[in-house]
Formats: C-alpha cells, structure tokens, sequence
C-alpha cells in the first residue's frame, strides 16, 4: 500500500536585505544619510566583508534548499528610485539586482504586503514588482495600478512537471495583506485590512470565490504583516481575525510576521497559526529583552490526499500534518542556523514553547534530531 506523498513548505520570517545589507552585496546602492558606511561597519567589525548573493542565508541554506515551497516576507523595496515616502523614520531599499538573492535560495513567494514596499514611493514598488517578477518569484499583496485585481500567489507542488508520480499536482494559493501604515491605504496599491465586520466580509468575499484563472487550491495561505511590534501576546483582535479565516476563509496556514520576535504558535481545528516567525534576516539594532535577532526557520509539512474532500471550489487537498521549527540567529547580517548545544538555540525553543502552550497549543518534548521543535497538528 503507498504512502500518501508528504511535502515540505517552509516559512519564513521578516527578510530585510537593505541599508548595510545591501552595501555587502554585490551591487550596492549610495547609502542614504542615515545609514552607516559599509567601510565603517568594517573597521569596527574585521571579519565583515562583502558577501555573495546567497550570504543572508548563511547556514540556513541547506534547509531552505529542501523544502518544496519556501516562503517569505520581503521587507525591502528593491529599487534605485532616490525619493523615499515623506516622513518615514525608516525607509529600506536595495538594488532590485539583489532579488537574485532571493532566487539563488530558491524562493518561491515573496509577500509585498507589508510597511516597508512603499518605501520609496510608487515608482520604487513598480520596480521591487518588476524584479521579483523578473526572477520567477511569485508574490502577493501589492500591485502597480487600482484597476488589477486583489489575486493569490499560485504555487504547484511538486515544483517541476512530471515529478509528481500519481497523486498530484498540488497547487498552494497564498494571500497577503497588512494592517499598516495606513496612510497607504489611499494609494489603492498595497492589500491594507483592518479588523473591522466590512473587512471580514470583503476578504470571505475574496477568499472563498472561484477563480477562472487558476487551478482551485489544495492549501490556503493567508500571509499577513500584523499587530503591535514588540509583543509577546498577539491581540485580540489579532487572534479573532486568525480564527474567522480559518472558519470563513477556508484559510489552512496563517503567515504572520511583523512584531520582529517570535511569538507563539496556534494549532485550531487542525490548521495552523503562525502568529510572528519573527525577523529572519536584516541590520537591526539587537534589543536584549526582546532578542530581535533570534528567529527560526517554520517548516510545515503537508500530506496529499488521493481522495476529493468534497470542498466546495477546492482541489483534492492538502493536509496539514505537523510544524517543524528550526531556530535561526542573525550574525555579521547573516541568518545562521543554531545548533542544539548553544544556548540561542534553548532561548527560542523555550520562548516558542512557552507562548504556545499559553495559546493552548502543545508542543512536544524535547527537540527532533535536526534540532528542531514539533507540533503535532493532530495531536495538538
């Protein structure tokens, strides 16, 4: 009797490749005022140097390279346009030759809908869409002009025709949206929501409807940049619009980042809430109490059905089966994996453990034999 085929998605965090990030890559940008000089940042650090297009990821790469889908949040216009977006405090960019990075780890989506894609006005978004698009990556969330339409990245798993066998293929369709800032909600080109009736009914509406254009999906994903920064607890209307889109939305995994740190984890009605997979690379300031430069590497692994579920506008499905979590730190601006003797790595298992079972979610003891925590979303 065959198994089930079983797959790998692996999500990720905040990925933040401006500011001195971008001076070490190999097309580096004029630094703006506030930035630190790279040559600087060198003096004070000798080991920094400049680094190829698949450094961000570091260590992490190996695990990123296995997955069967890998997703993230791209907090980065990537544009040469100079004019940033009136009074932003921080307003990041890279050269869009810089998306290759993204490529080089094999990204498959990379989410738009977030407080930082508007940078630098208009003309930098139309150019950080045209260079994602110009790699092969998909994305979701923004878009160049008010008269396209609100649609869903899709992505096929297995990624290569003819490699599927007999059960698939599967195809994944991932969403994005961002509660701020709000003042971007008037350009019409960022997906913006709130936690309003007249927003749930407009994402139930968008969400549930069938597509012409696409093959109906196996898997649901919702990703979202979201609630307060610095947070341990997600709100609570922040868990209220993570269970509505799991019980009107059709929505299987939700995405979340935004708050720059972990937080917990949520398992309801066998789906899975990602609530923050916090900041997974960038420059940041490191806030000791809050420990912004820890973060993880989210692995979900999903089984595919032989059988129609009977969901009305869905395909075959896949199913949910379990959370993996591989805790990540960023060092000299690289994302590096922790092994299980440091004691990061302990720092976030037991943050991720703790807030979960607060949210009522268990995870297992101990750690697997890659290190990494596991939820059981069966089990859960």
């Amino acid at each position: 009797m065959s198994h089930p085929p079983e797959f790998h998605l692996t999500f990720l965090g905040d990925v933040m490749l401006g500011r001195l990030i971008d001076q070490l890559l190999p097309h580096p940008l004029p630094p703006s005022p506030s930035t630190l000089p790279i040559s600087t940042a060198i003096t004070r650090s000798p080991s920094l140097t400049p680094y190829p297009l698949t450094a961000p990821f570091s260590t992490t790469l190996p695990l990123l390279l296995s997955s069967a889908l890998l997703l993230l949040n791209l907090e980065t216009a990537a544009t040469t346009h100079p004019v940033p977006w009136p009074s932003k405090t921080f307003a990041y960019r890279t050269h869009p030759a810089h998306i290759a990075a993204l490529a080089a780890a094999h990204v498959d989506y990379a989410g738009l809908a977030n407080n930082h894609v508007l940078d630098f006005r208009e003309p930098g978004l139309r150019e950080t869409i045209a260079a994602v698009e110009g790699t092969g990556i998909s994305y979701a969330g923004a878009r160049q002009s008010v008269e396209e339409e609100w649609t869903p990245a899709v992505l096929r798993v297995p990624r290569e025709e003819g490699s599927e066998g007999g059960d698939g293929p599967f195809f994944v369709h991932v969403w994005a949206a961002t509660d701020h800032p709000s003042e971007w909600e008037d350009t019409g080109l960022v997906h913006m929501i709130d936690y309003t009736a007249a927003t749930r009914a407009r994402l139930k509406a968008l969400l549930t409807a069938p597509r012409a254009d696409a093959p109906p999906p196996d898997l649901v994903v919702f990703s979202v940049h979201w609630g307060p920064n610095y947070r341990w607890t997600p709100a609570a209307e922040v868990r209220g619009l993570a269970r509505f889109l799991i019980d009107e939305c059709g929505v299987d995994v939700v995405h979340g980042h935004s708050s720059h740190h972990v937080q917990g984890v949520k398992v309801y009605k066998r789906r899975l809430v990602l609530f923050g997979c916090g900041d997974f690379v960038d420059d940041y300031a490191v806030d000791g109490g809050w420990r912004n430069d820890l973060g993880a590497v989210w692995r979900v692994v999903v089984e595919g059905s032989k059988e129609d579920k009977g969901r009305e506008g869905r395909g075959k499905g896949l199913v949910v089966k379990k959370l993996e979590v591989f805790p990540t730190a960023i060092r000299r601006f690289r994302a590096e994996r922790l092994g299980p003797e440091e004691a990061d790595h302990e720092w976030v298992t037991e943050k991720i453990r703790g807030l979960s079972g607060e949210l009522g979610t268990t995870v297992e003891e101990g750690t697997g034999e890659e290190g990494q925590l596991v939820v059981n979303v069966n089990e859960a």
